[in-house]
């Protein structure tokens, strides 16, 4: 990735970087007076750096009053600035939802994707666009899982042929220029099917490449599930496999050390020999107890495993149970759940996000509702998967709300609808990947871990089919203009050769609910079919 993002690896320690913090708080000062708010302020009470940059935001807004002269709100919006250290597993899990899949093993810098590296690409598909604003397709299934985004993708490659078939017959005048007026929304329409069927190929050549099925399945258990003697026998079992990328076992150890930092029976001193043995370099094995020092139990303040009491334990076993699994590569939560589900309780934990002392320009809180306007700032980043997670709980609160009002609207007259949806913006120094996270971590020293993003081509049948593919859909659409039907039917035989039938078949063993059947059902079909 090329991104220039800041790395807060300067404003850590006794290197402070004064002029990246300046640029930190006025980007977070620019953001309140767009969307014009003059909020409440709280911070991470353990966190010094989210303390300072509290204390430096209302600072401005006491200083430039006018400036934030806006119409108060009551509640008054919040504004919530936390430390991304709480949470040091959300950035170091892979992802299985279409926009964090691709930042993770891609990247996507400034909505756009490096695709040059891609076996066989096409040149127009070097460097593709990821943005919801432009490429509707993307907007629908940025935060859908790899199973469903099969099935979609399926689908739009079906309405793309169904289009151009209904321009085949041009018999008269009117007919050739209702194809002229329409062929920019055909050649439009083909470079977003030929742009997302290349990304979902890539992402499922590195899948394979990298075993990422099974790395992800470990990941997800060390993240969510209390078990040190199947961690031991798992984590090992992938620690000794040769075909495991070594930055995949890499971060495999850093999460059981999290997990298992106080448990007795810790086995991390053995899991470092095995990973010297194969052939991470001393300066990434010093990532561990960094990582310990700056994110482990000690530097936490709130409960990230849900196991530091009965209580927690108990509810989280209820919760898994009454919600049950849908799918085992993405049972993950973030901690950023917990903390909105606090909020919009109204319960979060004054001890552990301190008020920012209040000024004369200053909305007071109001303890007694919770916020409405809720901006969470997440000093050191925040990941696409909290990003998706925001995303649905905002659009969970709409839905409570909309069921609250209905359900007044049929009462009598005069009694007041229920109050409006807690709505939340998350924003953060970057948006992370694991690369970017450890690099953080490490004091900005180790690089851009660009080699994790693209593991090397194996001479598979499927890869090299994989690449074809890419090729080919290229390829066809460039002479869409011409050919416009011909070219579905290309792009229709080029998907039937798009053939993870491994993947698919993991994605049936693995997945405890429907949830990625259509990939399952899409991969056969375009695999036994002549033309889609």
């Amino acid at each position: 990735s090329t991104d220039t993002r800041p790395s807060t690896a300067g404003l850590r320690g006794t290197n402070f970087d004064q002029l990246l913090f300046d640029r930190v708080y006025q980007g977070l000062v620019s953001v309140l007076l767009s969307l014009k708010v003059r909020p409440v302020i709280r911070y991470q009470g353990n966190s010094e750096m989210t303390q300072q940059l509290a204390a430096r935001v209302g600072g401005v807004i006491e200083q430039e009053a006018e400036l934030f002269a806006f119409r108060g709100r009551d509640p008054p919006p919040l504004l919530l600035i936390v430390d991304r250290r709480e949470d040091a597993v959300t950035p170091l899990l892979n992802q299985w939802t279409y926009q964090a899949m691709v930042h993770e093993l891609m990247g996507i810098s400034n909505n756009r994707v490096d695709m040059s590296t891609v076996p066989g690409v096409k040149d127009e598909l070097r460097e593709v666009v990821l943005s919801p604003e432009s490429d509707a397709f993307y907007a629908q299934n940025m935060f859908l899982n790899f199973g469903d985004l099969g099935a979609n993708v399926k689908a739009f490659v079906d309405e793309y042929q169904a289009k151009t078939h209904s321009t085949r017959k041009i018999d008269s005048i009117e007919d050739m220029q209702a194809f002229v007026e329409n062929y920019p929304e055909f050649k439009k329409l083909g470079g977003n099917v030929s742009k997302h069927v290349a990304l979902m190929s890539e992402l499922s050549r590195l899948v394979d490449a990298r075993h990422l099925m099974e790395v992800s399945q470990i990941e997800q258990e060390l993240a969510c599930t209390e078990d040190h003697q199947s961690a031991v026998g798992e984590v090992e079992s992938l620690l000794t496999n040769p075909g495991v990328h070594k930055d995949d076992k890499l971060r495999l150890v850093l999460l059981y050390a999290l997990r298992y930092e106080q448990h007795e029976s810790s086995q991390l001193n053995r899991f470092v020999d095995l990973l010297h043995a194969a052939g991470v370099p001393s300066e990434r094995l010093k990532l561990i107890p960094q990582l310990l020092q700056h994110c482990g139990h000690l530097a936490r303040q709130g409960d990230l495993f849900s196991n530091k009491s009965f209580f927690a334990q108990a509810k989280k076993s209820l919760q898994r149970g009454i919600k049950g699994v849908q799918n085992v590569y993405t049972q993950h939560q973030p901690f950023l759940a917990q903390i909105l589900e606090a909020l919009s309780r109204n319960a979060l934990d004054e001890a552990h996000y301190p008020h920012s002392p209040t000024y004369g320009q200053m909305p007071k809180p109001n303890r007694s509702r919770p916020p409405q306007e809720v901006i969470i700032f997440i000093f050191g980043g925040a990941t696409y998967e909290e990003a998706r997670f925001v995303a649905e709980f905002n659009e969970q609160q709409r839905q409570i709300a909309a069921a609250a009002n209905a359900s007044g609207a049929g009462t009598s007259v005069g009694v007041r609808s229920g109050p409006p949806p807690m709505h939340v913006l998350l924003g953060g120094t970057s948006m992370l990947d694991s690369a970017t996270f450890l690099e953080d971590l490490a004091g900005g020293k180790l690089g851009s871990s660009t080699s994790l993003r693209r593991a090397p081509q194996t001479p598979s049948t499927a890869t090299a089919a994989i690449g074809s593919t890419t090729a080919a859909i290229g390829s066809t659409l460039d002479s869409v203009g011409s050919t416009l039907g011909g070219a579905a039917s290309a792009l229709g035989a080029d998907l039937a050769a798009f053939d993870p039938r491994k993947l698919s078949d993991k994605l049936s063993q693995n997945v405890v609910s429907p949830l990625a059947q259509p990939l399952s059902s899409m991969l056969s079909q375009a695999a036994s079919s002549k033309s889609l």
